[in-house]
This record gives structure tokens, C-alpha cells and sequence, in this order.
């Protein structure tokens, strides 16, 4: 069964490999995070302590950069500065973080649907791994992200963001995952695709070679009617020469 999976699998990256619309691309956004401490196991236990308590919810922002190698599969580098807010006796702090991560997405409506460059919604789960600082303690530490990325197709090479993700930092227990700080974030921003695609080249070359035999065509034609205006000459030449 799973030999089955892996060659079901390597057919369908195949196939879209074969109508791969590749191209870079650029992603920038705003994003609103939940940070859940060492140990809390319940979803709701940020926005638990928000907005009276201690608080453990902040902005940040977010730029990224990447290329997709298919229709359905593409890397992203990402760096999201972030800010956890907290409240203690001494009133309102706030920890300061960047993160940068290198991501692995997947297309999931190509793979499921085909490859379509004017779809309007592409929804594109991702999973990645890098690190980050703590700029306020000056210290680093690892860092685990998955989430989902929706598009929402706006123009040709320009497109809406929402962006449902989730890290995992590198707590005080140690690598497990009961161990590590978690983070939920919510984003929306704007993807902008740039260069040349796949689909765009092959359109280009199948214009161009549709011109290149328009003019061969018309070449033809103009050397055909050449043709027989000369023979036209040659018969009226005939004739005279005959009632001479």
C-alpha cells in the first residue's frame, strides 16, 4: 500500500511538472499573533489572557521571497519581525522577535484540480524550518513552521494574501514539542509574481512561429502572382510575335 501512495504521488508531481507555470515571486503583510507559553495546551489560553491579564498577543510584519519550481510545488524564504506584548507590574513591555524561515510549499488546487494559471483562489499549505532571536534577551533558538497560504487571484501577476501559520520556538525543556513556545499568527498581505513564466514562453514562441509562417505564406503568395504576371507577359509576347 504505501509503494501505491509514493507512486501515486510521483504521477501526480509529474504531471504537473509537465504544465508547470514556474516563476518568482515576492509576498509582504501585516500579521496579528497569539503566543502560547511552555506547557499551556489549550487553543484558546492566549486569547484567554487578552485583552485584561497578562497578555501574550502582538504585530508584526512580514516579507518573503521565492519561486515556484511547478504548478504545485515552491520554495519561500521568509522573515517575519514580530512583537509579543505583555503586561506586568511595571506597566506595558513588549518582547521583541525576528524569525527566518525556509519553507517548502504545495499547491494543493493544481494537484487536485490541475494546473490553472487564471484560477481565482489557490489554496497552498506550507511547512519549513529555521530559527529566530529574541532581540530583547539577545539570544537565538530554533524554530519549527507549517500553516496554510491563500491566494486570491487580483490581476495576472498580482494577488491577495490570507495566511493562517503557526511556529514553534525552542522552549526552556528542551526539543519536544510539550517543551516548545508555540505561536499562532493570522496575516493578510499581497503576493507579486515577477519574470517570464513557462506558460508565457510558450505562448510567446507559438506567436512568433505563427508570424515567422504568416510572412513565409505571404512570401508565397506575392511569388505566385510574380509567377503569373510573367507567364500572362510571355503568352502576349507569343502572340505578337505570331501575327507579325
Amino acid at each position: 500500500m504505501r509503494r501505491l501512495i509514493l507512486i501515486g504521488v510521483a504521477m501526480v508531481l509529474t504531471l504537473t511538472a509537465q504544465a508547470q507555470d514556474s516563476r518568482w515571486f515576492a509576498q509582504a503583510g501585516i500579521a496579528w499573533n497569539a503566543w502560547y507559553g511552555v506547557g499551556e495546551r489549550s487553543l484558546v489560553a492566549p486569547f484567554h489572557h487578552f485583552p485584561s491579564g497578562e497578555s501574550y498577543t502582538g504585530w508584526g510584519l512580514s516579507v518573503a521571497g521565492g519561486r515556484w519550481m511547478t504548478s504545485a510545488l515552491a520554495l519561500r524564504t521568509k522573515l517575519n519581525l514580530w512583537q509579543m506584548g505583555s503586561k506586568s507590574d511595571d506597566g506595558l513591555k513588549a518582547d521583541k522577535y525576528w524569525t527566518l524561515n525556509e519553507q517548502i510549499m504545495f499547491n494543493v488546487s493544481s494537484l487536485l484540480l490541475g494546473h490553472n494559471p487564471y484560477r481565482l483562489w489557490n489554496c497552498i499549505p506550507y511547512v519549513g524550518a529555521g530559527f529566530s532571536r529574541n532581540m530583547s534577551a539577545a539570544s537565538y533558538i530554533s524554530d519549527l513552521s507549517f500553516g496554510v497560504l491563500n491566494t486570491f487571484r487580483l490581476t495576472p501577476k498580482l494577488a491577495a494574501n490570507f495566511e493562517i501559520g503557526w511556529n514553534s520556538y525552542e522552549g526552556n525543556g528542551g526539543m519536544a514539542l510539550k517543551d516548545r513556545l508555540q505561536q499562532v499568527s493570522f496575516e493578510v498581505g499581497l503576493t507579486w509574481c515577477f519574470g517570464t513564466s513557462n506558460t508565457s514562453r510558450k505562448a510567446d514562441a507559438e506567436a512568433s512561429e505563427s508570424l515567422t509562417q504568416g510572412e513565409i505564406d505571404a512570401l508565397n503568395a506575392q511569388l505566385q502572382d510574380m509567377q503569373a504576371e510573367n507567364e500572362q507577359l510571355r503568352k502576349e509576347l507569343e502572340e505578337e510575335r505570331n501575327k507579325q
